[in-house]
């Protein structure tokens, strides 16, 4: 009696899951060998489980709102780096049919017909390669920025710019390192990057960068952040005659300024200036997406997405070339 006892609240306290059959050899066991080995059974499934359940890995981690938790050290496969979205209407103030450059075999002779209008979609991951404890982490990084030409039937719907920019970044966190201080940064990175659209002359772009990059941020309210992010960056320098752009840094400058202003798990509010360029991103809930049976409520899956740029450089074909963008479309949640 006692033997059935203990087999059958080990059996009811079970969850069913995919292992189920697993769990279920254990409970056939009964009577067929002492509670010895029954109950070893169970701590083997149990223990292959819980190891199962240590080494899963999310594939996909959301960016944290705050400098510190984006930076820390994370078992997920890829997190989001730089801003991911999909506008899908944008449409700029004039179009670039013959894009220039001071070196003569970059210089597009024959116009390419464009329509005003694109679907721009940006997609930005990082990978976390080693930690060092309090000394910091090394990451991977990976951005594609994309212009469809999505409303062009007649040219079938091009592609008309990508934007491929690998970068390797250590980041450190100067409290972990020197200790607590309100005027320690919140992180300090150094990178290296690459930047190109990946065409050849005359239409080829690209240059390679180093920079430096340091961030604070304030808390209001308990769930509202303010956060300056200020990066300075220097040149690789190219051979004169092989440079695809070799006035790059006069419009696209040696540095950038990020202002966001956000609330957890809601809204936020980026503005990222250049020398020559501003470009502001909003993004918040749909409120009508939340009511769908398709989200949870209370939560959201989808953020509206809106865009307007102004200035040189939007993508590398651009880079000399002025004018305004205004945008629409989704993007994911912050956190």
């Amino acid at each position: 009696m006692k033997r059935f006892t203990l087999t059958t609240l080990l059996t009811l306290a079970l969850p069913l899951t995919p292992a189920h059959a697993e769990w279920q050899n254990c409970v056939d066991m009964q009577d067929r060998a002492t509670v010895e080995k029954e109950l070893d059974c169970y701590r083997k499934v149990a223990s292959d489980k819980a190891s199962e359940n240590k080494i899963s890995k999310p594939i996909l981690s959301m960016r944290a709102t705050g400098l510190e938790q984006e930076w820390a050290p994370s078992n997920a496969t890829l997190v989001t780096h730089k801003l991911n979205y999909a506008l899908l209407y944008a449409k700029s103030s004039q179009t670039n049919p013959t894009p220039t450059s001071p070196n003569p075999q970059n210089q597009v002779l024959t116009p390419q017909p464009q329509d005003l209008r694109d679907m721009k979609v940006q997609l930005s991951m990082k990978h976390d390669l080693a930690d060092f404890d309090r000394l910091g982490s090394l990451w991977v990084g990976y951005t594609l920025l994309s212009f469809w030409q999505v409303y062009d039937e007649a040219h079938s719907r091009p592609f008309r710019e990508n934007n491929y920019e690998p970068e390797l970044i250590y980041s450190l966190h100067p409290d972990e390192l020197f200790g607590h201080s309100e005027f320690n940064p919140g992180i300090f990175n150094v990178g290296i990057v690459h930047q190109s659209n990946g065409q050849t002359s005359p239409r080829s772009r690209s240059w390679n960068r180093i920079y430096v990059q340091t961030g604070i941020e304030k808390n209001y309210a308990g769930d509202r952040k303010f956060i300056v992010l200020l990066r300075g960056w220097k040149r690789i320098p190219e051979d004169i005659a092989s440079d695809d752009n070799p006035d790059i840094t006069h419009y696209l400058g040696r540095g950038d300024l990020e202002l966001r202003y956000s609330q957890d798990n809601n809204w936020e509010a980026t503005l990222l200036l250049k020398t020559r360029s501003v470009q502001l991103d909003l993004a918040a809930p749909w409120t009508a997406w939340r009511l769908l049976t398709l989200a949870s409520p209370g939560e959201h899956n989808t953020n509206i997405h809106l865009q307007y740029f102004s200035g040189y450089g939007e993508s590398l074909i651009d880079y000399n070339h002025k004018h305004e963008t205004w945008g629409f479309g989704l993007s994911f949640p912050f956190q």
